[in-house]
């Protein structure tokens, strides 16, 4: 055998043996993989049976507490309620599309589900009714509703749901919700007394007395002598001034359960009704039953006073006060009785200090006080009274804003409104509105320009003021005087009318400044007899200055200037600081050639008000009328700095430069009175006397035809243009012209004379 067979052979057995041990080596490693397998899985056999068992645990579990669930919502709807709510607001104030009409099911459902615990019996207005959570879910609910215009018609609710929902709204002071709620359960049980006391009450929260009248009846349908019910009808007929009133007080006393605040309405009541016979009739029988019932007594004291029988009130407030030293009311009657007593005015002022200290009568007698006080001669203790009822009650409106007037009636403007700037924060009252507003008129009174212009924006704060105390009380008669006079001043004479009107309805009777208002919107209307009807009226409760004032206007406006001089005069005489007075007078005086006395009127004008415009530019005019051309000319520039607008002033400026030979000046001031106000004629007149100084006649006389355009009785400008004409010897046209002249002054001799002149050339 040679070599290479045999090493063949040699290495086919070598890997044969190789190959089978590897074989054998695999078979090995197969086997335990095997038996690994197997163990693993017996391994997770065993696991997969033990998480079976857990899971079927949590199952028993999870149902015990979804059954547990289920039984807490059922039996606590509150909860269920809760969820299903909080549901559907997500559904709501989710961004993307929904079915709306689903929702709103979804929404009732839930809504019902909520509210189910409330009983329809609930008493109206009771605490406790929701929980924080319902509360804040429902008033969530009530902000979608309103956001996508959902009313309680649009949700469907039934009547019993409605009438939860409404007593839930009640709750959350939403009183149109409350009220639509209430309104569908009344449409079905509209004899459900639970129903109309709610309904009645959200009309006593929001101040509609006609329509708590109107639910209060409807309660008495149903509980006609119920005592309760017929107490507040009569307060809220006596309240409304209806007469009806005194029945239901006769019905108490037929059930035999009447107070004495019930014998003291129906008392009050038959005064009113002017029946004070049967008033004191009923008064005096009770203190036949009872005599020791001090109240009766200050009551009886009052009906006396009232039918002006002043010795027995006297004597019957005098009975209380020995059965009670401390009947606040009953001092406060004496004082009013004894303060017209001039040899009483000590006991006057002591019986003040008492009710004053009892905290009787209120602001009325904290002024009656400091009045007996300034009549005692202690005029220092009168201010300081005043003032220290005011430290003791900074928050007391009404003392406040009569405090203010009573200074700005004295002319002390900056202690007025000191008075209004030192309100606590958090008072807000009309009479302290009104205050502001008259303080705004006042102001506007120093610092007129006479140009009407500027009265409008000075006044347009004062017409927010009485605006704001109308906002707060409609009923304030002197918050519609005092806008009316506002009204008028800036010419919207149709407003002032109206509200004229209303002050005249809303005042007391014995009131004379609504009538004296009322005389002056007559004046600006051309109404010279109506005008002197309301003043008269007003004048039977004494002649004020305001009284000589708007007599003395009448009798300017009927030519009367001798007569108008004299009432201005007693005017002056009652107020001296009555500024339009003086304003007035000084006009009538320069209309009656008395310059020098303008004068002396326009320096007291201006040491009350340095602002006042308009008498700098009466002092200007005085002047001119005296010839001092150049202090007129200093007072006009003094006019015009603060009011650049003043055509007037700017016309005078002009002819004061004219009459002092310096027509290059005149221009200007001229030219820009025309350009401010193109209808004033005095301005087109002065400037055509410019022109004829400046050898110009043909623009004069454009000019004064430019003056009779604007107003065609402007006889100085008629006069020139006769002239002119009359020179030019265009006799016919001159003729017309000089009895243009004559149509506005009858008795001109030189217009007579040089028409007679055309008339003889023109033959």
């Amino acid at each position: 055998m040679d070599p290479i067979t045999a090493v063949f052979g040699l290495a086919c057995i070598g890997a044969g043996g190789g190959a089978g041990f590897w074989l054998k080596k695999a078979e090995s490693r197969l086997n335990t993989l095997a038996d690994s397998s197997i163990v693993l899985q017996e391994a997770q056999a065993a696991h997969f049976s033990h998480l079976n068992a857990e899971v079927g645990s949590l199952r028993g579990q999870l149902s015990q507490m979804t059954d547990l669930i289920q039984a807490l919502r059922a039996t606590h709807p509150e909860i269920d309620g809760a969820l299903l709510v909080h549901a559907v607001l997500h559904q709501y104030e989710s961004q993307s599309g929904f079915d709306l009409e689903a929702t709103h099911e979804e929404a009732l459902a839930a809504l019902e589900t909520l509210i189910s615990p409330i009983s329809p019996n609930t008493a109206v207005g009771g605490e406790g009714l929701l929980s924080s959570t319902t509360e804040s879910l429902l008033s969530r609910l009530l902000d979608v509703f309103s956001v996508r215009n959902i009313s309680a018609e649009d949700l469907g609710l039934s009547p019993v749901a409605a009438h939860r929902f409404g007593h839930a709204c009640l709750h959350l002071r939403r009183y149109d919700w409350a009220e639509s709620c209430f309104g569908i359960a009344y449409r079905s049980s509209p004899g459900n007394g639970n129903i109309l006391e709610a309904l009645e009450h959200i009309a006593l929260l929001r101040g509609d007395e006609e329509l708590r009248r109107h639910w209060l009846e409807a309660r008495m349908t149903v509980s006609p002598d119920q005592p309760d019910l017929l107490r507040a009808h009569a307060h809220l007929l006596a309240k409304l001034g209806d007469a009806g009133a005194e029945r239901d007080v006769r019905r108490l006393e037929a059930l035999g359960v009447e107070t004495a605040a019930d014998r003291s309405l129906l008392s009050g009541l038959r005064a009113r009704a002017g029946s004070r016979s049967e008033a004191l009739e009923s008064i005096e029988l009770a203190l036949t039953e009872n005599p020791n019932c001090s109240d009766d007594w200050c009551s009886y004291a009052q009906l006396l006073c009232d039918d002006g029988e002043l010795g027995k009130a006297q004597q019957a407030v005098e009975r209380c006060l020995e059965l009670d030293r401390q009947n606040g009311d009953a001092w406060g009657l004496l004082a009013q009785l004894l303060a017209p007593m001039a040899n009483k005015l000590e006991d006057a002022l002591k019986a003040a200090v008492h009710a004053v200290a009892l905290s009787a009568g209120g602001t009325k007698l904290i002024f009656l006080k400091s009045d007996l006080l300034m009549a005692s001669g202690k005029i220092t203790e009168s201010e300081e009274a005043l003032d220290r009822a005011l430290l003791e009650s900074p928050d007391n409106a009404e003392l406040r804003a009569r405090m203010a007037s009573r200074k700005l009636m004295n002319g002390h403007i900056d202690d007025a409104q000191k008075l209004l700037d030192e309100t606590p924060l958090g008072i807000d009252h009309s009479l302290l509105h009104v205050i502001e507003g008259r303080l705004h008129l006042a102001r506007a009174d120093r610092q007129r320009d006479g140009t009407g212009q500027t009265d409008r924006a000075l006044l347009s704060e004062a017409i927010t003021a009485f605006n704001d105390a109308l906002r707060l009380d409609r009923e304030s008669g002197v918050a519609w005087l005092g806008l009316a006079r506002t009204k008028r001043l800036i010419s919207d004479y149709e407003g002032a009318q109206e509200d004229i009107a209303r002050a005249l309805r809303l005042l007391p009777s014995e009131d004379p400044s609504a009538a004296s208002e009322a005389a002056l919107l007559a004046l600006d209307l051309r109404d010279l007899s109506a005008a002197s009807k309301h003043i008269e009226a007003a004048a039977i409760h004494g002649n004020s200055a305001t009284v000589h004032y708007v007599r003395g206007n009448i009798a300017t406006q009927n030519g009367s200037l001798d007569k108008a001089l004299m009432h201005y005069d007693e005017a002056l005489t009652s107020d001296p600081s009555h500024i339009r007075a003086r304003m007035n007078r000084s006009g009538i005086l320069l209309a009656l050639n008395e310059g020098r006395k303008v004068l002396d009127d326009c320096e007291i004008l201006l040491d009350l008000a340095p602002s006042l415009v308009l008498a700098r530019f009466r002092r200007a005019e005085g002047f001119m009328h005296l010839s001092e051309w150049e202090n007129a000319r200093d007072d006009l520039k003094m006019v015009l700095e603060s009011s650049p607008h003043h055509y007037q002033a700017l016309t005078k400026l002009g002819a004061c430069y004219l009459s002092l030979k310096r027509p290059e000046r005149a221009e200007g001031p001229l030219n820009e009175a025309i350009r401010l106000n193109p209808n004033h004629a005095p301005a087109w007149h002065q400037r055509g006397l410019l022109y004829l100084d400046l050898k110009e006649p043909d623009a004069a006389f454009d000019d004064f035809q430019a003056a009779i355009r604007c107003d065609g009785n402007h006889l100085d400008s008629r006069l020139h243009i006769a002239g002119s004409l009359h020179h030019q010897e265009r006799h016919a046209e001159a003729a017309a012209a000089w009895r243009a002249v004559l149509a506005i002054d009858p008795d001109s001799r030189i217009a007579r004379t040089r028409l007679e002149h055309c008339e003889i050339n023109l033959a």
